[in-house]
């Protein structure tokens, strides 16, 4: 298994080495719209359009198994490419996990975390050949309702409890 950000860049690179590797686990935290008013529909097309057009390429190429290894904050902005600092520039949406303090001047929702998982697992399920979801930066040590990636008792965390025996084939 070998651990692949996305990026356009890294989609444009030769890849011939990954013919060795057993499967790819993709590293996504894609943008899925920049509109403060996106839907989940909008945030569905766009990872659905971003799967189609940039990713299924790599796994028809490579003909491994591809785990999608999702990771958004829980905060306002996080469907965008920036998360604004409230100075002017755009947050890493690393820098709101812990052990880091917290921005004040980032806004918490939870629900934006979960609508970008429902959305991307609505996607993901129409696309048989990837093969694997997995939700980074959970962080296990405690239930936070913070703005970081972990979905530790949150609300996305009932989101994924739904997909996953879907995405298995356990439940129809």
């Amino acid at each position: 298994m070998w651990a692949l950000p996305y990026t356009k860049a890294t989609l444009e690179t030769p890849l011939t080495f990954l013919q060795d590797v057993d499967g790819v686990y993709l590293l996504w935290s894609a943008s899925l719209s920049t509109n403060p008013s996106a839907t989940k529909t909008d945030y569905a097309n766009e990872a659905g359009r971003l799967l189609d057009n940039e990713v299924s390429p790599l796994a028809s190429l490579l003909n491994k198994p591809l785990i999608l290894a999702v990771a958004y904050p829980s905060a306002a902005g996080a469907a965008g490419e920036c998360i604004p600092s409230g100075q002017g520039s755009c947050l890493d949406w690393s820098a709101l996990s812990r052990p880091n303090p917290d921005f004040s001047s980032v806004s918490l929702s939870l629900q934006t975390q979960a609508d970008i998982y429902e959305a991307i697992l609505t996607a993901v399920n129409t696309r048989q050949w990837v093969t694997g979801f997995v939700s980074r930066g959970y962080y296990p040590p405690a239930a936070l309702q913070d703005k970081s990636t972990s979905i530790h008792n949150k609300p996305v965390a009932d989101i994924l409890w739904y997909w996953y025996p879907r995405l298995l084939g356990t439940v129809q």
